[in-house]
């Protein structure tokens, strides 16, 4: 990580089209401007956390959901315990 001291009013350039200004500092909190093209998209850390945490528990979730739908389905069409039955019954393994 790079690490840079800046005083308020300070720019701070990232590529060519990215430019940030130091605001204010007041205790703890700074006041960051940020001017960026509109096509690139600009998240607090913890949002983009948040959104990864969600996104890997929906598709933890799926994939339990359409493991069991196959296994259940598999059973009622005589399926018994083929491997197709089997593999289905072991979350995470693919086939």
């Amino acid at each position: 990580m790079l690490v840079i001291s800046r005083k308020p009013g300070e720019k701070l350039r990232i590529g060519d089209s990215v430019s940030l200004t130091i605001l204010s500092v007041s205790g703890d909190k700074i006041a960051l401007g940020v001017d960026a093209p509109r096509d690139i998209s600009i998240l607090r850390g913890e949002l983009v956390e948040t959104i990864e945490s969600n996104r890997e528990s929906t598709a933890a979730l799926i994939q339990g959901e359409t493991i069991r739908g196959l296994a259940a389905l598999i059973k009622e069409k005589g399926g018994g315990t083929s491997a197709a039955a089997e593999a289905a019954k072991q979350p995470g393994v693919e086939k």
